[in-house]
């Protein structure tokens, strides 16, 4: 990826991480990516558990085996290297046989999180990753507790968790592919250098994305 889209990126998000910075962490997942061919168990791959199945929303075959791998193999190698994340996952933005497109998780690290999501208004009130992936901007909740408070979010079930991360994953042409989803144990943790690793993640993982979900961008798109 040119520097130039990561600068580009992180502009249309309004954020002031080091270029540099980005691009050396995003050819960092890139190396993980391209050597994701290590031994997973399928369960692991190909979840089935409390009535979701990832097999219902993704074609099982070799192809997509080694995309989820990819996948699961870029997150836990950024999940590794952080400190106090209660969770972590990569959803994937699904069209859907009503009128609500979903998100379906991926694969995730720490305490299971919401295998699949209705993308909706009222669910943008509760869930920052269904509110991404909806606006396409990315949301960082360094202190949960006061978001609740102004009510910039809601729910019970984010008093488990002290801050939250929710970053876009798009093509070129900023279609949004997914989710890269951080809850943290702390707050303030989500400082430049974590912001930092999970942007240059949701970055990497364009490309499998794109191939997973059958997504052609255009060649103006495609060209750098």
């Amino acid at each position: 990826m040119p520097r130039l889209l990561i600068e580009d990126f992180l502009q249309t998000q309004g954020l002031k991480l080091p270029v540099d910075d980005v691009y050396v962490a995003y050819t960092a997942a890139q190396a993980v990516i391209n050597m994701g061919n290590a031994a997973i168990d399928r369960s692991v791959l190909w979840p089935e558990k409390n009535g979701f199945t990832l097999a219902e929303h993704i074609e099982p075959n070799a192809d997509n085996d080694a995309l989820l791998k990819q996948i699961f193999m870029a997150l836990d190698s950024v999940y590794s290297r952080q400190a106090n994340i209660k969770s972590a996952a990569v959803y994937a933005h699904m069209p859907s046989e009503t009128l609500t497109p979903k998100l379906v998780v991926l694969t995730q690290q720490g305490l299971g999180l919401e295998p699949h999501l209705d993308v909706s208004e009222d669910n943008s009130q509760i869930y920052l990753a269904s509110r991404t992936v909806q606006s396409g901007w990315m949301n960082v909740a360094n202190d949960l507790a006061y978001w609740l408070t102004l009510g910039e979010i809601s729910g019970e079930r984010n008093a488990a968790s002290k801050a939250q991360v929710s970053v876009p994953i798009c093509t070129k042409s900023g279609a949004v592919l997914g989710v890269v989803h951080i809850e943290l144990n702390d707050k303030d943790q989500a400082d430049d250098a974590a912001l930092t690793e999970w942007t240059a993640l949701s970055l990497a993982l364009s490309e499998p994305m794109k191939a997973l979900l059958n997504v052609v961008e255009d060649e103006e798109a495609q060209d750098d």
